[in-house]
């Protein structure tokens, strides 16, 4: 192999603390010659932010080496599904969501700016990600304007996102509030195990996808989406899934490596030098 695409949540760390092994198993990596590009399902925050929580956490990192979901989500609807002029996009989720969309030059609307400025029918496209704050009536919000016709771009849809206390809410149970009440799913879902969210990701890191491996902790996100875009994958047990979960899952999910932590896959960069 000759990169790392990384999952943060689970794998990197867990809230405010490193999962075991991560700092050393990744200073190990970059040691070998691997660039790391981290790509996260979680976009509440800036990716400045998030390579200055890593560093804070001594994992070597850099802005341009994180790559979000809401960034994805972006980068598709300006290419595939413009905003029509005189209309915006409704960020629902943390600041990462509203970053990546003036990042692309997509005109936003805050939920709470929707009705002073016209109402839902000002609304072309719902992009909700994950943000810690989301409430009531951001999800509202979402909500009427899903009704009222916006297209919805949900950056993903993990059920529970793992924090130093266990596993909390995560993007997906709050997609699941405004699909459960306007009856209907996302039109479409951006990051992993989506394709967008690889294919970008490779780009980034400048490889194909057999010379690069994807270490995640889900087999029903990182592993699955991977292996279908040709990426070799590893599970780490510092997150969602464990060996248990291995055993019941079906061949799409199968990871081609697992470890305890992160320093367990050394040998095969180390190899691969």
């Amino acid at each position: 192999m000759r990169g790392l695409l990384c999952d943060l949540d689970g794998v990197v760390y867990r809230g405010a603390v490193a999962c075991d092994g991560a700092v050393e198993g990744l200073a190990g990596a970059r040691a070998a010659g691997l660039p790391i590009l981290f790509l996260t399902n979680n976009a509440a925050r800036l990716p400045g932010e998030v390579a200055e929580h890593l560093e804070s956490l001594g994992v070597e990192a850099h802005a341009d080496e994180v790559l979000n979901s809401s960034q994805v989500a972006a980068s598709y609807l300006r290419q595939h599904h413009p905003v029509p002029e005189g209309m915006f996009a409704l960020p629902v989720g943390g600041p990462g969501v509203t970053a990546a969309l003036d990042e692309q030059g997509i005109p936003v609307v805050e939920p709470s700016e929707v009705l002073r400025r016209g109402g839902s029918q000002i609304v072309a496209a719902v992009v909700q990600g994950y943000g810690a704050a989301v409430g009531w009536s951001e999800l509202a919000e979402a909500t009427y304007a899903v009704a009222a016709g916006a297209r919805w771009v949900a950056t993903n849809t993990d059920a529970t996102l793992p924090t130093e206390r266990g596993q909390a809410p995560g993007n997906g149970s709050l997609v699941a509030a405004v699909a459960h009440a306007t009856g209907r799913q996302p039109d479409l879902v951006t990051g992993k195990p989506h394709a967008p969210a690889f294919e970008i990701a490779l780009q980034r890191i400048g490889l194909p996808a057999d010379e690069v491996l994807m270490i995640g902790d889900r087999l029903d996100t990182d592993i699955e989406g991977a292996k279908r875009v040709g990426l070799q994958t590893a599970l780490v047990l510092t997150g969602v899934h464990g060996r248990a979960d291995v055993e019941r899952a079906d061949e799409a999910q199968q990871p081609g490596l697992i470890a305890d932590t992160i320093p367990g896959l050394a040998e095969h960069w180390s190899r691969d030098a």
